[in-house]
């Protein structure tokens, strides 16, 4: 996946890198990985499948939207697999190839 991200808390940067490196808890990937290949301690090919999957959620978001931003508390129910200190303060960012655009 070509697309960065940049996250921010209260403005302050927090994460900034590939999407697929974006933080995920983990029990939301174990629940995953037993929804998808019913492994309750997933292998890394699992894992990265798992975390694909929810980054595409993430990604969906952003065309849903038409938007290189999000604002977390907006999709708190669609979003609360991220692994970050109070998401309602959280906003993502997208870098880099997106759907044919390159936006920074």
């Amino acid at each position: 996946m070509k697309q960065y991200v940049y996250i921010f808390k209260d403005e302050k940067e927090i994460f900034k890198g590939k999407i697929a490196n974006i933080a995920i808890k983990d029990a939301y990937i174990t629940k995953k990985s037993i929804e998808l290949f019913d492994d309750e301690d997933p292998c890394i090919i699992h894992q990265s499948y798992v975390i694909k999957e929810y980054v595409d959620v993430l990604l969906d978001i952003f065309k849903k939207n038409d938007n290189k931003e999000i604002i977390v508390k907006d999709y708190l129910d669609d979003l609360d697999f991220l692994d970050y200190q109070d998401l309602d303060k959280i906003k993502i960012r997208l870098k880099g190839w997106y759907y044919g655009y390159l936006f920074r």
